[in-house]
C-alpha cells in the first residue's frame, strides 16, 4: 500500500510496510507474524489516516509543532495497537544475543519481558528447512538456520510424542527492546546475552526478526494448551505490543503484558480495560501511541470501578455479558480514595 500526498511529492510507502526509515520493516503490526491495521467501524476515527499521518509525523519528528489541530487528534482517540509502529532501536547502546546451544525452551526470557520484544517461535524440521529454502539469499539462509535450537522440551519431547522434533528460535525485536536486559536475568542457562548495539549486530537483528515474521506461525502440534508459557506461542495472545513508553525493565508492564496474554488465550480480544490513573495510564496512552489490541480507557484515582460499572452496564445492554471487564488499579484507587467506588462496585 502506498500514501498519497497532496503536496506533489511522491507517494509514501505505507507505516505498516517497509520504507526509507525503516528497510527491514520491523516497526510493523503483527507480534509473531505479520498483520493489517485494526480497523474500527466508526465515524469519529479513521485509523489509516491516523496511522498514516498522525504516527507518521510523530515518528519523522515533526508531530507536535506541524500537524494541524483537526477534528482527529482533538478527539485524543487512539486505534489499537499504534505503540507497534513506534521505534526504540536507539535508546540502548546494547541489545541481547541469543545462544542457541545453551537453550532449553523454558519461555522464561519471554515471559518476563516488559516490552514483547523477545519471542518464542517453534517449526517441525522438515517445514523449518521447506521455509528456510524460500529465502533467496543463501547468506541469509544460513544465517538464520543458525539460530534455531534443538531444546529438550520441543526437540526432544516432540520427537518421542509426535515423531518429528519441533526446532525452537528466541529473537529479539530490534525495534521494541529497550535494553533492559530483564531476559539476560532471568535466564538460568546463559541462553542470552547483552552485546553492543553495532551496525553489524543490528542488522543481523532486523534480519532476523523480518525472516521470523515471514517464516509463518509455530506449529500448533508442539503447544501445550495447559502450560502457560506455551501460550506466548500464538499470535492471539499478544494483545499487548511492543512500543509502550514504559522505563525500561518495568514490572508493572510484564505484568500487564501477561494478564493481557492468558485474558487474550480464552477471549481473543473479545473483553476491555478500565484504568485509574498510574504510571500505566501514562506509558500505554502517550499519545498517539496505544499497546493494547483491546478497548482501553483510563480514569481517575477514585473512580475506575465506577467506570467500569458504566461500561458492564452498557456492554450488558448490548449483549456483550460474556466479554469480561479488567479494572486496574493501585492502593489509591482500591483502598484509598477510590474504596468507594469499589465497594460500590462489588455490593
Amino acid at each position: 500500500m502506498t500514501i498519497a500526498t497532496t503536496s506533489g511529492t511522491a507517494p509514501k510507502a505505507s507505516m505498516n510496510e517497509a520504507n526509507e526509515r525503516d528497510p527491514y520493516n520491523n516497526n510493523s503490526y503483527g507480534t509473531l507474524v505479520d498483520g493489517k491495521y485494526k480497523l474500527v467501524s466508526l465515524p469519529v476515527l479513521d485509523v489509516i489516516d491516523f496511522n498514516e499521518r498522525i504516527i507518521r509525523g510523530y515518528e519523522e519528528g515533526y508531530g507536535e509543532k506541524e500537524l494541524p489541530a483537526d477534528l482527529s487528534l482533538a478527539r485524543s482517540l487512539v486505534p489499537a495497537g499504534t505503540a507497534t509502529l513506534r521505534d526504540f532501536s536507539n535508546i540502548s547502546p546494547e541489545i541481547p544475543e541469543y545462544i542457541t546451544e545453551n537453550c532449553t525452551g523454558c519461555m522464561d526470557c519471554v515471559t518476563e519481558c516488559p516490552d514483547t520484544a523477545i519471542l518464542g517461535k517453534v517449526l517441525s524440521e522438515k517445514e523449518l528447512e521447506e521455509k528456510l529454502q524460500r529465502i533467496a539469499d543463501p547468506a541469509d539462509r544460513e544465517m538464520y538456520r543458525a539460530q534455531w535450537a534443538k531444546t529438550k522440551k520441543y526437540y526432544d519431547a516432540g520427537k518421542k510424542k509426535h515423531g518429528d522434533g519441533g526446532m525452537f528460535q528466541i529473537i529479539i525485536d530490534p525495534s521494541k527492546c529497550k535494553g533492559c536486559a530483564e531476559c539476560v536475568t532471568v535466564c538460568d542457562d546463559d541462553a542470552l546475552k547483552m552485546v553492543a548495539k553495532t551496525d553489524a549486530v543490528m542488522t543481523r537483528a532486523r534480519k532476523t526478526h523480518r525472516l521470523f515474521k515471514e517464516i509463518g506461525p509455530s506449529n500448533p502440534k508442539y503447544i501445550s494448551d495447559s502450560l502457560l508459557i506455551d501460550m506466548m506461542l500464538k499470535e492471539e495472545t499478544h494483545i499487548y505490543v511492543g512500543g509502550a513508553g514504559s522505563c525500561a525493565g518495568c514490572g508493572e508492564g510484564t505484568a500487564l503484558r501477561m494478564l493481557c496474554a492468558a485474558t487474550g488465550a480464552k477471549y481473543g480480544d473479545q473483553w476491555g480495560i478500565i484504568a485509574a490513573t498510574g504510571c500505566n495510564t501514562v506509558y500505554t496512552s502517550t499519545y498517539p501511541y496505544n499497546p493494547y489490541l483491546v478497548p482501553w480507557t483510563n480514569s481517575l484515582f477514585e473512580n475506575a470501578p465506577a467506570d467500569a460499572i458504566g461500561v458492564r452496564m452498557r456492554w450488558d445492554q448490548m449483549g456483550w455479558e460474556n466479554r469480561p471487564l479488567w479494572c486496574i488499579g493501585g492502593d489509591g484507587a482500591m483502598f484509598d480514595i477510590g474504596f468507594q467506588s469499589l465497594s460500590r462496585m462489588l455490593a
